[in-house]
């Protein structure tokens, strides 16, 4: 999986619901803080009515006072009286000097502002202000707050008048106290004027509180509830997102993603446990007998039979096409082997009337920080090294890894190993049974690493042969082995036959022949000095493809011959079949021969057999003396072997070839 994709899948399965959380917090917070301000306005308008009513009386009681208090004291309590009618909020009216000595009163309780004044706390907060008793200027006026015990809570030095924002602002600090204390100057010279304003809580100021609580109230409650709906919806959302991810679509069961996950939290508690990869042989083949779709049946059939089969602790999940992956507890090896042999046979029972064909690869888990992903590939390379056979196990091992890394290193450097010419060219001589002269050679490829050095052919030829490289490097091969005989040829030096190896894989291109000649036609190589030899393994692909190439080869003055004739179980058929110019006897006819006799009558017997067909014989790997005597006794062409030479370079061979 890229990096891009995982991340994708990590976001979606650990997307988080507080930041959801948090911005549904957010806006209810200022709902409510909406709420509150809203309340708080209609509150602080019924204050500010309150406010602006008893100033305003209490201006009028302050100008009566200024018009009747030396000369009409009846008028005066008239209209004291009418303020207090007028504003039951004015309670208590006081006329005093400014030393705080009532010099008259309108009120229900008599009162001492010297008492009130001595008071320690009073006094503090008298200091606060600036203010001392007994040094009340007479150019200030005073606009104190009292709390229901009768003490100042607090003083404001006010210049000349009183003005209703001052009030109001003042009055502001101290809300929730109902009972304020105004003193105002008046014109008459130490004189002032002490009202005592009260504000009750009435039933329609309570009934108003009352509703905007419930409203708040409700307001808060409804929100919760639709909010927690959207926390719910976003938390089974989540599960829902979940739940996708680590479903397979396939088997409707657990897929890749979640066996990681799963799989990573269960080997750090655990002892002992594996990972195992179990495997449908030939699912390609059941889909084209059956179809795609009771293909995908049968994996969600095999997905339950798995699911079954495992313990709670345990897991299972279907990993791609017809591959499974299954985290089991064991004790040792042996019983871990049973059990999956008795998991395959449960398996095979799924379709009675059809065959099933598993395979296994185990992996140990050796480390409570093992990655998942590290050992899925470790057990699907253990699977790969099985055979088709059901019910083969094959445990990981650390020679598996590494050839896998050397093939995987092999495969990154081919490409540029092709351009710089690392893969050089290595002529192994072929003697005449006659004149045990040269005659000609194979060309054998060596690698040449810049850092690894020379690489066995053993080791890099079949992992080409897999990839499909090997065709361009028999290209290359075919190639350079023409630039040799091009540049011999405009030396004057007498060429020989030189064969080079064509792969099977090359006969699935229709215009081989074609593409062969066209390379040796470009260097004007004469086409009898170029021998071509296919391996008898190509004969079993499509005979009808190879048996027109091998044709066409010939019609253009090539010499084709099979190698390793004798190493197959059709030998004899290829020969009837294939018009060959050429067979190489297999080197394996003559090493470590315990019958010696009859391993002579088969060679000789095929030696005469082709030379009937009109065919030369090449025996390859001699090395002895004997061997060379027995097959010119036989009357065979050409011997290659170490007896002779061993592969060699160009430089050596020529050297060999046309040094006098």
């Amino acid at each position: 999986m890229s990096w891009k994709k995982d991340l994708k899948i990590k976001r979606l399965r650990s997307r988080s619901i507080l930041p959801r959380v948090l911005g549904i917090c957010f806006v209810d917070a200022l709902v409510i803080a909406f709420v509150l301000f809203f309340c708080y306005l209609i509150f602080l308008g019924q204050i500010t009515n309150y406010l602006f009513s008893s100033h305003k009386d209490s201006l009028e009681i302050v100008q009566s006072v200024n018009t009747s208090w030396q000369n009409n004291t009846a008028g005066l309590n008239k209209e004291i009286a009418d303020a207090k009618k007028r504003n039951t909020n004015i309670q208590d009216i006081y006329i005093i000097d400014d030393d705080l000595q009532i010099l008259n009163s309108f009120g229900s309780e008599p009162i001492s502002f010297e008492t009130v004044f001595m008071d320690e706390d009073v006094q503090e907060d008298l200091a606060e202000q600036g203010m001392v008793r007994g040094e009340l200027d007479v150019d200030e006026i005073a606009l104190s707050f009292f709390n229901l015990k009768g003490k100042i809570k607090s003083v404001i030095n006010l210049n000349k008048i009183v003005s209703e924002k001052q009030v109001i602002d003042s009055l502001s600090e101290e809300i929730l106290f109902p009972t304020q204390w105004v003193l105002y100057k008046t014109a008459i010279n130490n004189v002032n004027v002490c009202i005592k304003n009260c504000y009750p809580i009435t039933a329609y100021s309570y009934n108003v509180v009352l509703v905007i609580c419930i409203c708040f109230i409700g307001a808060v409650i409804i929100t919760a509830i639709y909010e927690l709906r959207k926390i719910g919806l976003y938390i089974i959302e989540q599960k829902k997102i979940n739940k996708l991810v680590s479903t397979d679509t396939v088997t409707g069961g657990n897929n890749k993603e979640y066996f990681i996950q799963k799989a990573a939290k269960i080997i750090k508690w655990q002892r002992k446990c594996a990972i195992i990869q179990l495997r449908l042989e030939k699912y390609r083949n059941f889909c084209s007998a059956y179809g795609v779709k009771s293909g995908e049946n049968l994996l969600e059939d095999l997905y339950g039979k798995l699911a079954d089969s495992v313990t709670r602790k345990e897991l299972v999940a279907h990993l791609e096409k017809a591959d499974f992956a299954l985290l089991l507890l064991y004790k040792n090896s042996a019983e871990l082997n049973d059990r999956i042999n008795a998991i395959i046979r449960e398996l095979t029972t799924v379709r009675k009337l059809q065959h099933l064909l598993f395979s296994a690869g185990v992996c140990d888990v050796a480390s409570k920080t093992d990655d998942i992903n590290d050992l899925l590939t470790a057990a699907g390379l253990a699977i790969s090294k099985s055979s088709d056979s059901s019910g083969n196990i094959v445990w990981f091992n650390e020679a598996m890894k590494e050839e896998q890394i050397w093939e995987r290193r092999i495969e990154d450097d081919m490409e540029n190993a092709l351009l710089n010419h690392e893969f050089q060219v290595y002529l192994q001589p072929k003697y005449s049974t006659k004149s045990e002269k040269l005659s000609a050679a194979e060309a054998l490829v060596r690698w040449i690493h810049p850092k690894l050095g020379f690489v066995n052919p053993g080791k890099f030829i079949p992992i080409f042969e897999q990839n499909g490289f090997i065709i361009q490097l028999d290209d290359y091969m075919l190639t350079e082995v023409s630039k040799l005989q091009a540049k011999w040829l405009s030396e004057g030096k007498q060429l020989v036959p030189i064969s080079v190896n064509v792969s099977r894989a090359h006969f699935t291109c229709d215009d081989l022949a074609e593409h062969i000649c066209r390379i040796v036609d470009r260097y004007r190589v004469p086409h009898q000095y170029i021998e071509l030899e296919l391996t008898e393994s190509a004969f079993f692909d499509d005979k009808d493809v190879l048996l027109t190439t091998v044709k066409q080869l010939k019609s253009f003055g090539f010499k084709v011959s099979m190698d390793d004739f004798g190493a197959g179980y059709s030998s004899l058929n290829s020969l009837k079949e294939l018009p060959l110019d050429i067979i190489k006897l297999d080197a394996e006819f003559f090493r470590s021969v315990d019958d010696l006799p009859r391993s002579n009558l088969i060679v000789g017997d095929t030696i005469s057999l082709a030379k009937k067909l009109g065919m030369q014989i090449v025996a390859e790997g001699i090395e002895t003396r004997e061997q060379v005597d027995f097959l010119a006794q036989q009357k065979c062409d050409l011997i290659q072997g170490f007896y002779f030479s061993k592969p060699l370079p160009v430089s050596e061979f020529e050297q060999r070839a046309y040094t006098k």
